[in-house]
């Protein structure tokens, strides 16, 4: 009777079949929304004045696959070692939205050229990658340092964001 309190409290293992599914999910997801969300700039954004700051593209396409890699790697480490179901699940929620803002800020920002609502996004990212870092903190300290370079990531694209919507 007391079977879910005990769920609640207790570290349930996962098996290593479910540790390999959960591995090629991981993979696969960040991938697809990399995927998805990637659009090569343009003439609109090649047009647009920017940051001195602004990274080269190829960089931020290199950076941007490791900090896949990374995310990856986090969700199969809360996957599969957590503390309560309530917080994988938690934190599972919040690795899809993460995704989906991804995507979103590529469509308005490069695909519809709306420079603000795109800020909005990255604002939202800023904030749901806080909170996937202090979900994973609750479950394994090393998926959120994995996710730490990428929130360091999108505070400077937010930056750039804002600097080109001030300057443009």
């Amino acid at each position: 009777m007391l079977n879910w309190l005990k769920n609640i409290f207790s570290r349930e293992q996962t098996t290593k079949k479910e540790k390999i599914i959960s591995a090629i999910v991981a993979i696969v997801y960040v991938a697809g929304f990399g995927l998805l969300g990637y659009s090569k700039p343009d003439t609109w954004f090649e047009s647009l004045n920017k940051s001195a700051v602004q990274p080269p593209d190829i960089l931020s396409a290199i950076v941007w696959l490791i900090l896949f890699v990374l995310i990856a790697i986090s969700g199969y480490y809360v996957w599969n070692h957590y503390k309560t179901k309530f917080r994988r699940n938690l934190f599972v929620a919040l690795y899809a939205i993460n995704g989906i803002l991804i995507c979103l800020w590529s469509y308005l920002f490069l695909g519809q050229h709306n420079i603000i609502n795109a800020l909005f996004v990255m604002i939202g990212m800023i904030i749901v990658a806080e909170l996937m870092i202090l979900v994973a903190f609750a479950n394994k300290k090393s998926a959120a340092y994995f996710l730490m370079p990428y929130l360091a990531w999108i505070l400077f694209a937010t930056y750039l964001n804002a600097s080109i919507l001030v300057l443009n």
